[in-house]
């Protein structure tokens, strides 16, 4: 699949989420938070699974922490963004400043959640970068369907 390849915007299922996370606290506050939607969520451990998951199956948001087992945020988003549909994706960082944030942005990521996670703060986010995820494939059927006119 080519980088300006499109999926049919109409076949999409509901919301879906792939969640990074290898520490134990993490995964449970954030399944707390997201088990009460209609979303349907994904774990990986680590960025090497979380990876192996997204070359499968696209999905418009990832969640990942600041340091993963086997990389970094960072590290995750350069390699993510070389994916036919990047997902978007938010940032969660234990102590994370102003400075993170701004980063995370200039980076390409979609946006930086500070931990403890607030559901609202997560639900908030989450609904935003699918949106955006969305809007861009959309803008790309777009394009095909008129260069293909």
């Amino acid at each position: 699949m080519g980088k300006h390849s499109s999926i049919p915007i109409r076949n999409l299922p509901r919301v879906e989420v792939l969640a990074i996370s290898s520490r134990e606290r993490d995964s449970r506050l954030l399944q707390s938070i997201l088990i009460h939607t209609n979303w349907m969520i994904h774990w990986a451990p680590d960025r090497y699974e979380a990876m192996v998951f997204l070359r499968e199956h696209p999905v418009p948001v990832v969640v990942c922490p600041e340091e993963m087992p086997d990389a970094t945020w960072k590290g995750f988003l350069a390699e993510a963004n070389r994916l036919a549909h990047p997902p978007k994706v938010l940032v969660y960082s234990h102590g994370a400043g102003r400075g993170l944030g701004i980063e995370v942005l200039e980076s390409g990521g979609y946006d930086l959640l500070s931990a403890p996670l607030e559901r609202e703060e997560v639900l908030r986010a989450i609904s935003l970068a699918c949106r955006a995820w969305r809007d861009e494939l959309r803008r790309q059927e777009v394009f095909a369907a008129v260069m293909t006119a």
